[in-house]
Formats: C-alpha cells, sequence, structure tokens
C-alpha cells in the first residue's frame, strides 16, 4: 500500500482507535494494513487481533468487528457488521451514533 501524508495520519487515529477495545478486552488489536481501502471520503482500516495480523491463523481471528472508516477531516465511525463495508458507506452519513473525534 502506498501511503500519502494524509493516509498516514488516518492510519495513526485508526491504530489509536483500535486500541480502545484492545485495552478494554485485554487484547493487542492492530490494522489488517494491505486491506485498507481509499475511498472519496478518506480510508476503511479492517483490524483484527494482532495475533490474526501477524500469523493470519483463523483461530486467532476476532469475530464481529467492524472496519473502522476515517474521513478525511478526521473524524472516525465504527461500521457495523450487519452489512458490508459499502453497504455501511451509504448509511453512514445518516447515523450520528458512532462517530468519535
Amino acid at each position: 500500500m502506498r501511503s500519502t501524508n494524509a493516509e498516514s495520519g488516518a492510519l495513526k487515529l485508526a491504530e489509536a482507535k483500535v486500541h480502545e477495545p484492545g485495552r478494554a478486552c485485554g487484547d493487542e488489536l492492530g490494522i489488517l494494513r494491505e486491506e485498507t481501502k481509499e475511498i472519496e471520503q478518506g480510508w476503511v482500516f479492517f483490524y483484527n487481533s494482532a495475533d490474526y495480523v501477524r500469523t493470519r491463523h483463523p483461530l486467532s481471528a476476532l469475530v464481529g468487528n467492524g472496519p473502522l472508516l476515517v474521513l478525511r477531516d478526521g473524524r472516525i465511525a465504527v461500521l457495523p457488521t450487519s452489512v458490508s463495508w459499502q453497504e455501511a458507506m451509504i448509511q453512514v452519513p445518516h447515523q450520528e451514533a458512532g462517530w468519535a473525534a
């Protein structure tokens, strides 16, 4: 993944955001960098347990963790898992819940 300054900044925001639930559940989480999607609005970052990020062993994988959307203005939303990330992108502008600074 070729990284721009804006993308690098968004990655740092996403990494900080995934550390919050990791601390809460006592597990280290990491961004799956090669799965990052750049879209017009910003970037969609997928994450999983740090062990899964390192090993790709399916027994280390988390379930039910929605990707993070980092908008170009720095706002972050946790996308739902009930629909694809593409479908969630249609719903996000209409929802206030899930947004963080």
